[in-house]
């Protein structure tokens, strides 16, 4: 079975978790995570996207981002391609970094907002890499001190995130150092990590009373209720008939490969008609998304094939960025 299509919404709330291959360490020195938080920075900044809440631990990380104008997978592609390609030189490494592609799991903004952002920020304290509560704010790779203190990574929006917990910065920051610290081993691991109704943690459960054995609409890519899911899926729905149609894809393909679109379709294995024809499957499945199995038919090509396309496309769209 095929993997799910993204949800993807512009102004939802995610909740990114990626985690290194093999359960291996992503962040081996201070200096990687200096540079994967330089990075994101940057991506944040130049696709427009929100921070909320983050956390780096060895061997994962956690983001918490408001989607902008353009896709959450914008940024994600940027962040971890370029990512993996420092830490491989660095450690003059091959092959897969992180553990298949990340997760992102749409949350109903006004019911999770607060929840995830203790959730994420108090991931170094369940991991042991902090002793007690109160150790958080110097640990430097998670995004508490950042709102505790202002800018030190500039990474979050903070004005965004303690305006849930009030008016006036000062109090605001007060209440949301009490909301975490009321929340200290409450969350198992993996809680906000997975979709459906956190009826564990007294969430929508309770607060929408619904009853026993009545149904909600589920899907595991979306945290939240009937309601929220089934408002997402027709997000889905309306964005799939928004998609890049086929003419505008050759067009995109054209600018990023500088290639004669001609050659994807009888090019042969020159490595002109290669590159640009990876350019096409990597837009095809991203803008306008085809399957596998759609371009194994038009393109007349295996299924690994199409992959290694994909894949090279990737890399070359995302040197165009």
């Amino acid at each position: 079975m095929g993997r799910k299509a993204r949800v993807d919404i512009p102004g939802g709330l995610y909740h990114v978790i990626a985690r290194g291959n093999e359960r291996g360490k992503i962040f081996r020195e201070e200096s990687d995570y200096s540079e994967f938080i330089l990075r994101l920075s940057r991506y944040l900044n130049e696709t427009g996207q929100k921070c909320l809440a983050w956390a780096c631990i060895p061997n994962h990380f956690h983001l918490l981002i408001l989607r902008g104008k353009r896709p959450l997978s914008d940024l994600m592609r940027r962040q971890m391609t370029a990512y993996v390609g420092y830490f491989n030189r660095k450690y003059k490494r091959a092959g897969h970094l992180f553990q298949d592609r990340y997760k992102a799991i749409l949350c109903q903004e006004e019911e999770y907002l607060l929840e995830a952002t203790a959730y994420i920020h108090l991931n170094p304290l369940r991991a042991g890499l902090v002793k007690k509560y109160s150790d958080l704010e110097r640990y430097k790779w998670c995004g508490h001190s950042e709102v505790m203190k202002g800018a030190r990574n500039c990474l979050i929006d903070r004005e965004y995130l303690l305006s849930h917990f009030g008016e006036r910065t000062g109090a605001a920051a007060a209440k949301y150092k009490l909301f975490l610290e009321e929340r200290v081993n409450k969350y198992k691991t993996g809680e906000y990590s997975g979709g459906g109704l956190l009826k564990s943690s007294g969430g929508l459960s309770g607060i929408l009373g619904r009853k026993a054995g009545e149904k909600e609409l589920y899907d595991d890519r979306i945290l939240g209720d009937g309601n929220f899911v089934e408002a997402a899926l027709k997000g889905i729905e309306a964005a799939a008939t928004a998609d890049m149609g086929r003419e505008e894809i050759l067009k995109e393909t054209h600018r990023i490969s500088g290639g004669n679109t001609a050659l994807i379709f009888n090019g042969g294995r020159a490595r002109a008609a290669v590159k640009i024809r990876a350019v096409y499957c990597f837009l095809s499945r991203e803008k306008r998304g085809l399957k596998g199995t759609d371009l194994m038919r038009e393109l007349k090509l295996s299924s690994g094939a199409i992959s290694n396309l994909c894949r090279q496309g990737r890399e070359l769209a995302d040197g165009d960025n």
